[in-house]
């Protein structure tokens, strides 16, 4: 195998099964890895959102641990509404000190949108890992591809995660 970047249209990659001999057999691949590229850059987006959305239905009271000094400090000059790491909760007004007690029902939505956040973290690391494989293939075809799939997902992307503000840093 070698070690460095050709290009060629006799690559396999990743399976014996994906094995391209044929021009139109590369630019199929190169189609797919692509479009492989283009979904792990939206799945990145994706997983923000979701994590925004669970980072919300958190409670945040001057007394729980997820609430920054800042707010549980009398002292302060500030109020929780300046604090640009917290998004105010639709369910209560901004003169109620605590948000409502959280139902079961509240429990679960918060534990449902956990767990797609692992499962999409988990089909993330998965996609990453299979692009970098297809990266090692040393095909210069493929590298290509997911270099503009990057470009391309990061392009249609962005304007999604700009729309909304994040209380967290991926």
């Amino acid at each position: 195998m070698q070690m460095h970047f050709v290009f060629s249209d006799n690559v396999t990659l990743l399976f014996d099964f994906w094995t391209v001999q044929t021009l139109a057999g590369l630019l199929l691949s190169f189609v797919v890895v692509l479009l492989l590229t283009v979904l792990y850059e939206l799945s990145k987006v994706w997983k923000s959102n979701l994590l925004t959305r669970v980072l919300q239905t958190l409670p945040v009271t001057p007394d729980s641990p997820l609430c920054p000094p800042l707010l549980s400090d009398p002292e302060s000059n500030f109020s929780a509404a300046s604090d640009t790491l917290l998004i105010p909760d639709p369910l209560f007004s901004a003169e109620d000190t605590h948000p409502p007690a959280q139902s079961s029902s509240s429990t679960y939505w918060w534990w449902l949108l956990h767990s797609s956040v692992a499962l999409l973290h988990t089909v993330q690391v998965f996609l990453g890992y299979v692009l970098m494989l297809c990266v090692m293939s040393y095909n210069a075809a493929i590298f290509i591809a997911v270099i503009l799939g990057s470009a391309l997902g990061y392009f249609v992307a962005f304007p999604l995660l700009a729309k909304h503000p994040k209380p967290h840093s991926l």
